[in-house]
């Protein structure tokens, strides 16, 4: 892996374990279908103080779209399918499910490595309103109206990236992008 890949995705691994990161995370991901290691991206592109215009943003998406479409969907929907059906085949679906989940893991690893290597930019100061900018980027690129859980995940995801930021002030910058 490259310097730059390998970053976000140690950046990607502590966001991820922060209070609530991992709930947001998920949870924009399957009301908005948003993909998780784009979300990441745009927040660890704030935090090296890069602004991601819709064209990056999109350039993203066009990026990480396949390999995302085709295998890291496919490897999350079996693993879900499998969750609880741990009675299949005598306990056997539960350790196909561990296995899959670490060969989901990877997938994501192998996305992040796309996403950072198509985008390479020079690091700068953290700044929260370029994170709460490059969310709200992504997001819009998408097309999709956000309702008050999605502007507190993008919230509560903001304050994972940045923990020198509150929960309120968070909110608030995000309001101010809005």
């Amino acid at each position: 892996m490259s310097e730059p890949s390998e970053a976000f995705w140690q950046f990607s691994l502590t966001v991820y374990v922060r209070p609530g990161a991992s709930d947001a995370c998920l949870g924009l991901q399957d009301r908005l279908g948003l993909d998780v290691n784009i979300l990441l991206f745009c927040c660890w592109a704030g935090s090296q103080g890069h602004a991601l215009s819709a064209e990056e943003t999109e350039s993203l998406r066009a990026t990480a779209g396949p390999w995302h479409d085709e295998v890291v969907r496919p490897l999350r929907a079996a693993r879900r399918w499998l969750k609880g059906r741990e009675t299949l085949a005598a306990g056997a679906a539960g350790a196909l499910r561990v296995d899959i989940k670490a060969k989901e893991l990877e997938a994501e690893r192998i996305e992040q490595h796309l996403l950072a290597e198509a985008l390479p930019f020079d690091a700068g100061a953290p700044d929260p309103a370029v994170v709460a900018d490059n969310l709200l980027t992504y997001v819009a690129t998408l097309g999709r109206p956000l309702g008050e859980a999605d502007r507190e995940d993008l919230a509560v995801l903001l304050a994972a990236t940045l923990p020198s930021l509150t929960l309120q002030e968070a909110r608030r910058r995000l309001c101010e992008g809005l």
